[in-house]
């Protein structure tokens, strides 16, 4: 009985430890981070939304029809997603210009009170929106953050991601849809 125990016990260790590496909660470490996580919702059309953004003003996904956009769903507290904020602040700026838009759907509990201190801090120079769950559940579910739709400009999701994603492949992406 004891050593079933410590086998189980080794089995949710090793288990953690694996979807920790891959991301806040994300998928697991086997998983390329560059692979779309999530092939079945390519070429869905993507929900439209209305969240707020840091000063009150409510945005709507359809505000920016006709560009490309990448919703990156991340939180304060996931140190992927901060780690990809300076990738974020360099594509919205080489690509913004051509219709990318790069919207930050921050996702954390606390929202606003966390949110915009972080956002000033780290200097985001794209769009950050306070998240909620019934936009977590309308592309999801989501399994881990951060998680990233690439919309095309009719509004079809292109591809997905679940974990930190190599700007490389994300720079690809986003110029064949331009």
């Amino acid at each position: 009985m004891a050593l079933a125990s410590r086998t189980q016990s080794s089995f949710l260790l090793a288990a953690a430890v694996a979807i920790a590496a891959a991301g806040c909660g994300g998928a697991p470490a086997s998983a390329p981070a560059s692979s779309p996580s999530a092939p079945a919702a390519a070429s869905k059309m993507a929900p439209d939304f209305e969240l707020k953004d840091l000063d009150g003003k409510i945005v709507r996904l359809s505000d920016s029809k006709g560009t490309v956009r990448l919703l990156d769903f991340w939180a304060t507290w996931c140190a992927p997603c901060r780690e990809e904020i300076p990738m974020f602040r360099d594509l919205a700026a080489a690509y913004g210009p051509k219709g990318f838009n790069l919207v930050g759907i921050a996702m954390d509990d606390e929202g606003l009170p966390v949110v915009k201190p972080f956002v000033e801090q780290n200097k985001l120079t794209y769009a950050t929106l306070l998240g909620n769950e019934a936009v977590a559940k309308s592309y999801g579910p989501l399994v881990g953050f951060p998680s990233k739709f690439l919309i095309d400009r009719e509004g079809r999701i292109v591809a997905s991601w679940v974990g930190p994603v190599p700007r490389e492949v994300l720079e690809q992406k986003i110029q064949s849809l331009l």
